[in-house]
């Protein structure tokens, strides 16, 4: 058994590092009013939507990223990717999440960026949607969650239904990550059989300038970068045969798996901002003197950190498993939503003792740790809340 990271990993690591000291930290340093105590104030306008400013900045780092071969590394050769597996991503990810916030997380496109389930395009569909997607030229997003249906989106009531040789879309969605911004959307509607039902679902590519399809309101979410998120409205949306994604009715399968191994890049990345959060924790513990002697001689405090620093390593080993055995073609439902919930509730558990071990200074904006902790509380709710973790979990035990 080698607990080893893969070469490539290591490589890929090193090479980031040089990205981000070279393309990135410079833009971080000129607009720092993005990343500052009062970011939010900045980032977005008065509705709620991302400034043109802070826009140009996301997609200068988007760009060299493709030039640099990293966005989209997750995707097949065969569409310009880097046909990184499962194991490499996390790794790299959690080393990604290991440092302050800042532009970095755009490297990768997030949810806005190249994803497997667009390997169903046809070859008509890889040249409009996913080659320029790979480029770097558009964004999408994913359009699956709804106001009455999360944790049950099979139940969803968006609707399309065949008008001639076209469909028509209605419904809603909410929450959708890059929704005001997207150039195409990826839309799961219900095409047949009844709600529950896991088939029955189709997943249609529909444009941003489709005059059936609105952005509505921007939402203002606790701890993430604002303007992010947005409802998505359909009204009677027209679209094509040829805008359908892979199979119709076979579109919750694909959704499924894109959100599995999204599972398992919260658990990295949530390793890596504990880790930042522990790291940081530790050498505030060695040099904060009270009543002469630094905090991390106390028990009070040095227990914390042990128990912290423990966890990391748990959750650690538990995720790069859980891809281990994605990528040896192993089922691994049980050990994604483990590395999950575990992973969720580290995030949580590092900015809570983070902020306990700095008292006051880490309640402070002028540290990354308040903002941490606003950040973390969104991982135990989305790709899965932590019930239906346990509930996955319990279904493979069972």
């Amino acid at each position: 058994m080698d607990f080893s990271e893969p070469s490539e990993a290591v490589q890929i690591k090193k090479a980031l590092d040089g990205f981000i000291e070279r393309e990135v930290a410079p833009l971080e340093n000129e607009y720092d009013q993005f990343l500052g105590a009062d970011y939010e104030k900045h980032i977005v306008d008065e509705n709620h939507r991302q400034v043109p400013e802070y826009r140009n900045v996301v997609e200068q780092i988007r760009k060299k990223s493709v030039e640099a071969g990293f966005y989209g590394m997750t995707m097949p050769e065969e569409v310009g990717g880097g046909d990184v597996d499962i194991l490499t991503r996390a790794i790299v990810g959690e080393h990604m999440s290991n440092r302050p916030p800042g532009f970095h997380s755009a490297v990768f496109g997030g949810a806005g960026g190249p994803t497997p389930i667009l390997l169903e395009c046809d070859d008509e569909q890889r040249e409009e949607y996913l080659y320029p997607l790979m480029d770097g030229e558009i964004t999408t997003c994913f359009a699956l969650t709804e106001p009455g249906h999360g944790s049950d989106a099979h139940y969803m009531d968006t609707r399309a239904e065949k008008d001639g040789d076209e469909w028509l879309i209605n419904g809603q969605k909410v929450y959708i990550t890059n929704g005001p911004y997207a150039d195409f959307a990826m839309v799961f509607a219900r095409t047949s059989g009844d709600d529950g039902d896991l088939e029955g679902i189709t997943c249609f590519l529909v444009d941003a300038d489709n005059p059936g399809f609105e952005v509505g309101t921007i939402h203002r979410a606790m701890g993430m970068t604002p303007g992010t998120h947005a409802e998505l409205h359909f009204d009677d949306c027209r679209v094509s045969e040829d805008q359908v994604l892979g199979e119709v009715d076979q579109g919750f399968q694909s959704a499924m798996s894109w959100i599995g191994g999204g599972r398992i890049n919260i658990a990295a990345g949530s390793v890596g901002t504990a880790q930042f959060l522990l790291d940081m924790s530790v050498d505030y513990a060695r040099n904060r003197e009270t009543f002469d002697e630094p905090i991390g001689h106390r028990q009070g405090v040095s227990f914390q950190l042990a128990e912290l620093a423990t966890d990391i390593e748990q959750v650690r080993q538990l995720y790069r498993y859980a891809a281990w055995k994605m990528d040896n073609g192993e089922r691994a439902r049980k050990e994604e939503s483990m590395a999950k919930l575990r992973g969720a509730e580290l995030a949580n558990e590092a900015a809570d003792i983070a902020m306990q071990v700095h008292g006051g200074a880490g309640f402070m904006k002028d540290l990354p740790i308040e903002r941490n902790y606003r950040s973390a509380r969104v991982f135990r709710i989305f790709e899965g809340t932590d019930e239906i973790q346990k509930r996955t979990i319990a279904r493979e035990l069972i």
